[in-house]
């Protein structure tokens, strides 16, 4: 039986003639019996995709059309012809192939010829139904099937999708819904099958039908006009004898060769003058369309091309309805970055997402470093159909105006839903200027952070190491930098390449053009601020470098489309460096050795930011930050923030209050700068002003609290809370929240609202009138003729029963089995009227928010102003509860006011490391007691074994200052310490070859800036200095430093050294003290442990040898180290104890110089008699007979 019926259907699929056969691999023809009495029709064959075009298939006979559709057999059955599939009949002059599944066409391969004529037509699992009298099945939609089938598919608001039990028809009046394989002829004669939907965007006229009308051929058949001469004597297609599935083959294959043809310009990529990728002058910005393809672009392709011509790096979203859709190689990104399905849409390669989903396909990809641009629909259908005339309507001469609304970069996101976190995100522009080559530089420096849309600015002096750049961009979190073409060292940008996470993005502006100078960015701000400049501005001027950078970024966001979005709010101010500011100065070093905000790894894991940062607010967080790169540095504004940690640690209450109040807050900071730019959304708008309406209760019960603080601290800064309450209630009075998140004019507020509103309710009344009279017509009662609104666009449709007669001119819209719905031909005209009236109030609804918007704005600095408050009161209450979290012992710091620094702390721990510091859990750390300066020695060098905790100890004892000085608790018994000005330090052995430096000029470069730097208030850490080159260089090297800085320079310091010598050789000087790490040492064992306590006195050894068998180096490899490190011993100090038998020492000579160089300046005594001097003390104490010192 199974091989009957495939004899059958091998006989009647398969076409007279030779059929080829593909079998392991080689063609082989078999031949079958030609039909008689009639003349051979070769049919093009199915192909994959990926395959050659199929041949031109033969003539037809010259008594039939060459278009005209294949007849079915005279005794074929009825559903057997409907089907296309049946037994054979003699009579039959060709048979068709078979009917195959629908597929994609980038991802389905065609079966083999040989297995074609096997496959029986697939049934659908889905039951038919009677639709219009043609036979349709339903089927589940997905995206790009939605996308098809939506009713005015490209140019709607919102798509309109017929449901599982209804269809949407066409009719004279109404594109097809219908897609190219959803129709099935319901007679024995097939029709040629219906027109695919095309929309006004991609045809340059849009084809309608009335139901009874022939069908015209398809878009898709016709031949498209190509100006390449290959196309022009390609042979047409005969696709009319192929089954659908075949014909979309060849349609895609078609399609992806004109693509090649209208392309072209992709094939060999240049910019708009002319220069490939690779060139010098190459602007991957832009791109060179030539004229020919902009004649063969349809009116939707034009318009793509007009906005990617000029954003040719920029992944760019185009909003088609409720959809946005990615082109060319924008889908070519999405599909490999986000696993969107790739498809063809008309010539165009094309994925697609919801307009829901943009938030999150657009973060994914500005997180992988992508540029991201949304080009919004500027009207609805509706609106454009208002605009162009009922004339013009569906005419394809104009099309629904989209503009490109903004630019996103990784650096200058501003919306709140596209941002990863609450911190910031900067975008910095440097302006690099040196008097000569090889001088040091000066910059000018603009930072903005876009989702506050706050500028700041400063010009600096650098040094060769360029110091004052790092520590800029340090600490703060950069996420893209423009520098000047032509204009920037390699130094600075191996610097900016090698500081800034990978995923930053480095922009090269053109000078002059785009990095304007200082003459032509004054220019620019005066246009911007023309009615009222920022007071901050004023001094901008006279900082030109400053000034360039700062147009250079204006600039830049003018290519963004944020210029004005972002400068609305005027929010400029010039950066002072810490020193201004009176500020503990904390550069680039000290904030990676300290692990302030990031530690090696990248991460806050284990970092003070972490630990300290506990604030309930997203801009209080924020502000912290700020605190926390810059502590304190004045006695009186310490102790005042003491003071107000103090009172919080002691009314609990005041915390909990404040924390109910702050957590159900939003990112105010952020939403009312979108405020301000009058780009955000009602919901977003709504929630501000709910918001800010809690202010006042909230002051008070704060203000209860606060009333038996002893500090003024807290109570001035509620009393400084402005009224914001009152403010935000008079704007909630004008409007009225809907449930959606959107607001309308309070009745009587907005003219143009009411009268549009009125409008509306009219449209409804007359159509409900028409109801009424349809009821009337058909003889049913009112309630037995409802509306029916399909989707949003195919509205107030009048249902009745199946086998209801009506008037033959109403126009039937969409049916079920049970019902079937009209328009009346007045009713459809008061529909459009309807959806017109609709439109009007939108409009009116939208000018009225903006309004609003516009008086927020007028208040713009009242509600900035409270929100920085809010953001004090978080800071400080993240303090407390840092201080608290610091377990015991923890102390409030005494703060003395002295001319130099110094600290004495007892018991002291690391805060990281404290108990239930950062994760609950109780840390074993062996606290020590520190203590520098006043009437401690200054500078302690600090000796011991690797892995001994040396940097450590150090390391507690800069943190701690830090926390004192930014008015926290300290982990320690008992702390006292005069603020210093500067933590320095020099970590760590590295090279770095961004910088062509080696590791030894790396150690020198940072102790070099160190020497410069410091004062006797500064802190300084020196960690192993000169091992970077020989012993005894490296040696002398270390001892100049560590002697300049205890004699010359008296700060405060840690120098941490394996060179035992040089803690000898100042073991009696009167400002320097020696300590080491104690260990506990197994001679038999070869075991060495680790105690971390800091003793008073220099460390016997280093026990390399032991802390390498720790590390796990065999044990004969140490014990031949040992051997070899004591025989080195030996050898050097015999050769050491020689060479000061015939040389004063070093510090001797130093001391003994400056001594005289005093006497000089004090008794003006001539260089010639100190050079004598100086030699003859020399002579005298190198002679043999001198005793060493």
């Amino acid at each position: 039986m199974k091989a009957t019926k495939q004899s059958s259907l091998l006989g009647f699929f398969t076409k007279a003639g030779p059929v080829e056969k593909r079998d392991g691999g080689v063609n082989r023809a078999e031949t079958r019996p030609a039909a008689k009495a009639a003349p051979e029709t070769k049919l093009a064959p199915a192909a994959a995709p990926t395959e050659a075009p199929a041949k031109a298939p033969t003539a037809a006979p010259a008594d039939v059309p060459a278009d005209a559709p294949a007849k079915a057999p005279a005794d074929l059955p009825a559903a057997a012809a409907r089907k296309r599939r049946g037994p054979p009949t003699p009579a039959t002059p060709s048979a068709t192939p078979a009917k195959r599944t629908r597929s994609s066409p980038l991802s389905s391969p065609t079966p083999r010829a040989s297995d074609q004529s096997l496959t029986p037509p697939p049934s659908s699992d889905v039951p038919d139904e009677e639709v219009g009298g043609r036979r349709r099945a339903a089927r589940r939609v997905n995206y790009y099937e939605e996308r098809a089938s939506s009713s005015e598919e490209e140019d709607d608001e919102e798509a309109s999708l017929a449901s599982e039990d209804e269809f949407v028809l066409s009719d004279a009046s109404s594109e097809s819904s219908a897609s190219d394989d959803s129709a099935v002829p319901s007679d024995p004669e097939p029709e040629p099958e219906p027109e695919p939907e095309e929309s006004d965007d991609e045809v340059p006229a849009r084809k309608r039908r009335a139901p009874a009308a022939a069908p015209a051929t398809p878009r898709a058949m016709a031949p498209r006009a190509s100006h390449s001469p290959t196309s022009a004597t390609r042979p047409s297609l005969a696709l009319d004898h192929l089954t659908k599935a075949e014909r979309r083959v060849e349609e895609d294959k078609k399609r992806k060769l004109e693509n090649e043809e209208a392309y072209s310009f992709l094939l060999d990529v240049r910019d708009k003058d002319m220069n490939r990728p690779g060139d010098l002058n190459y602007d991957q910005r832009t791109l060179y369309i030539p004229p020919s393809a902009w004649r063969a672009f349809t009116p939707f392709e034009k318009q793509f091309w007009e906005v990617k011509q000029n954003h040719f790096d920029t992944v760019l979203f185009f909003q088609k309805g409720k959809f946005y859709e990615l082109y060319e190689n924008d889908a070519l990104i999405g599909h490999r970055e986000c696993d969107l399905k790739l498809t063809d849409r008309v010539k165009m390669k094309m994925v697609g997402v919801p307009e829901a989903s943009f938030d999150l396909f657009a973060t994914k990809l500005l997180a992988l470093g992508y540029k991201v641009g949304r080009v919004d629909q500027c009207e609805t259908a509706v609106a454009k159909g208002m605009r162009v005339g009922e004339k013009s309507r569906g005419g394809g001469s104009e099309i629904v105006r989209r503009e490109l609304r903004h630019v996103v970069t990784s650096g200058t996101i501003v919306d709140g839903s596209v941002l990863a976190d609450d911190l910031s995100s900067y975008c910095v522009s440097i302006k690099e200027h040196r008097t000569e080559p090889g001088a040091p530089p000066a910059f000018g420096i603009c930072t903005l952070d876009a989702s506050i849309a706050e500028f700041r600015w400063l010009e600096v002096q650098d040094d060769a190491v360029l110091t004052q750049l790092e520590t800029v961009l340090r600490s703060l979190r950069v996420r893209e930098v423009l520098l000047e073409k032509g204009h920037v060292s390699p130094s600075t940008l191996r610097l900016v390449r090698n500081v800034v996470p990978s995923t930053c993005q480095v922009t090269l502006l053109r000078a002059g053009t785009e990095f304007l100078d200082a003459d032509a960015a004054t220019a620019r701000l005066d246009t911007l601020f023309a009615e009222a400049r920022p007071e901050a501005l004023a001094a901008l001027p006279a900082e030109r470098l400053a000034t360039s950078a700062v147009g250079a970024m204006l600039w830049y966001l003018a290519q963004l489309y944020l210029e004005r979005d972002l400068c609305a709010s005027g929010n400029f101010a010039r950066l002072p460096p810490p020193s201004e500011r009176g500020a503990l100065v904390l550069d680039a070093k000290s904030l990676m050795h300290l692990n302030v905000l990031h530690n090696d790894q990248g991460t806050d894991e284990g970092t003070l930011h972490r630990l300290l940062n506990r604030c309930v607010t997203p801009f209080g967080r924020r502000l912290f930050t700020l605190w926390l790169t810059a502590p304190l540095a004045d006695v009186t504004a310490i102790e005042a923030r003491l003071d107000a940690v103090d009172d919080l640690l002691a009314h609990p209450a005041f915390g909990e209050t404040f924390a109910q109040f702050a957590r159900a807050l939003p990112d105010l900071e952020r939403l009312q700068t979108r405020i301000v730019a009058g780009k955000c959304r009602p919901r977003e708008f709504l929630t501000t002003l709910a918001a800010f309406a809690r202010f006042a209760e909230a002051r008070e019960a704060l203000a209860a609290h606060a009333a038996d603080f002893r500090g003024e601290a807290v109570r001035a800064l509620l009393a400084a809370v402005p009224d914001v309450a009152a403010l935000a209630a008079g704007l909630r009075a004008q409007f009225v929240a809907g449930d959606d998140g959107s607001f309308t004019p309070t009745p009587g507020t907005d003219a143009a609202y009411d009268e549009a509103e009125a409008a509306v309710h009219a449209a409804e009344a007359r159509l409900e009138e028409e109801r009424k009279a349809a009821a009337a017509t058909l003889k049913l009662a009112v309630r037995d003729v409802p509306w029916k609104h399909v989707g949003t666009n195919e509205i107030y449709q009048l249902e009745v029963p199946a086998r209801t007669s009506v008037p033959a001119p109403w126009i039937v819209m969409s049916q079920t089995k049970a019902a079937k719905r009209y328009y009346t031909p007045r009713g459809k005209e008061l529909v459009r009227l309807l959806k017109e009236a609709r439109e009007t109030r939108l409009a009116a609804v939208r000018a009225f928010q903006d309004k609003v918007y516009a008086q927020f704005r007028a208040e713009h600095a009242t509600f900035a102003r409270a929100v920085r408050t809010v953001a004090q009161l978080d800071a400080l209450l993240s303090l407390a509860k840092s201080s608290a979290a610091l377990g015991a012992p923890a102390c409030r710091p005494r703060l003395v006011r002295r001319d130099t620094a110094h600290f004495a702390f007892r018991a002291l721990r690391h805060p990281c490391m404290a108990p239930s510091a950062l994760s609950g859990a109780p840390a074993e750390f062996i606290p020590n007691d520190l203590a520098l300066g006043d009437t401690h020695e200054e500078v302690m060098i600090l000796t011991g074994s690797n892995m001994a905790g040396k940097s450590t100890t150090a390391r507690t004892a800069a943190t701690a200052v830090i926390l004192a000085q930014l008015g926290c608790y300290v982990p320690a018994e008992d702390a006292e310490l005069a603020p210093v000005d500067r933590i320095a330090s020099r970590m760590g052995a590295n090279d770095q070859l961004f910088r062509n430096h080696s590791t030894f000029m790396v150690e020198m470069l940072e102790a070099s800036k160190i020497l410069r730097d410091a004062t006797p208030r500064s802190l300084v850490i020196m960690d192993e200095l000169g091992r970077g080159t020989s012993t005894f260089d490296g040696q002398a090297i270390a001892y100049a430093v560590l002697h300049h800085l205890a004699a010359r320079t008296r700060c405060l310091c840690f120098f941490m050294t394996h060179y035992a010598t040089i803690a000898k050789s100042l073991d009696t000087y009167p400002r320097v003290c020696n300590r080491h790490m104690h260990v506990l040492v197994d001679d038999a064992a070869r075991h060495v442990v680790f105690t971390y306590r800091l003793v008073p006195g220099i460390a016997e050894s280093s026990y390399g040898t032991q802390v390498a068998r720790i590390a796990g180096v065999p044990d004969a490899i140490c014990t031949q180290a040992a051997t070899i490190s004591a025989r080195f011993f030996a050898e050097a100090h015999a050769a050491q104890a020689q060479r000061r038998s015939r040389a004063v020492p070093l510090e001797t000579l130093s001391d003994f110089a400056r001594l005289v160089a005093l006497a000089h300046d004090a008794h003006s005594a001539s260089r010639t008699e100190l050079a004598l001097l100086l030699a003859a003390a020399q002579h005298h104490l190198a002679a043999p007979t001198a005793a060493p010192p």
